[in-house]
């Protein structure tokens, strides 16, 4: 059974994207896996793995860290259900990962971090205020977030664009069938889910139908998540 070390906040909400791609690649593959809740805190948990970010899973004797790697690291370990068919599937997941990284969450971040502080933890919350107080230069959150809200959503639903033009013509970013590009993206709106009521697609939106087939694979897994 595969351990998997997994970011809490309050009333067990699970909201980290980078876990839930984590998530959706062990259910792609069919493998069951035990969750350890952790918070900001607590990462003395998953010093073993010598991270300080989760995810984190332990498989076997094998520790892994980063989602990415964990990715990897399941397709080299466990060949059913490949999430990358080919080198150009694999090359193509990259892509669309780092796009979500350094756009999608960049637009993302300022439209729900007052509601991330809210949801978090009280333990952590010293912990959450410090350090997203320091990149956003305030923490009076509530009125970043505010003023990221009366232009931000247009933005958001703008830099999707590129999976909008995907998904017209396709049900899933890798074709018929889901693979790691979804999961990378489908990780932000778990995100955004999970801490915010925050509408953030039109309901004709092909983006937003591609997020209802996602909810409702692996026996709703990300549906049956609690979220805001």
């Amino acid at each position: 059974m595969i351990t998997l070390y997994d970011l809490a906040f309050q009333e067990d909400r699970r909201p980290s994207p980078f876990v839930w791609r984590a998530k959706f690649a062990l259910a792609h593959k069919g493998l069951p896996w035990t969750a350890v809740p952790c918070g900001f805190t607590e990462k003395d948990k998953i010093a073993f793995a010598g991270s300080q970010t989760f995810p984190v899973i332990k498989d076997g004797e094998a520790a892994v860290k980063d989602s990415w790697v964990i990715a990897d690291h399941l397709d080299k370990a466990h060949a059913d259900r490949p999430l990358f068919k080919s080198e150009m599937a694999r090359s193509y997941a990259l892509f669309v990962a780092g796009w979500v990284d350094t756009q999608v969450h960049a637009v993302l971040f300022p439209l729900v971090v007052a509601d991330l502080v809210d949801r978090v933890r009280p333990e952590d919350k010293a912990y959450i205020v410090e350090s997203r107080g320091k990149r956003i230069g305030t923490t009076d959150f509530a009125a970043f977030q505010a003023r990221a809200r009366e232009k931000g959503v247009t933005a958001f639903r703008a830099v999707v664009e590129p999976a909008r033009r995907v998904l017209k013509v396709q049900n899933f970013l890798a074709g018929d069938h889901p693979a790691y590009p979804d999961y990378a993206l489908m990780g932000a709106f778990m995100w955004a889910r999970i801490v915010s009521p925050l509408s953030l697609l039109e309901a004709e939106d092909p983006v937003h139908a591609w997020r209802e087939r996602m909810l409702d694979l692996y026996d709703g897994m990300g549906r049956k998540a609690k979220a805001a």
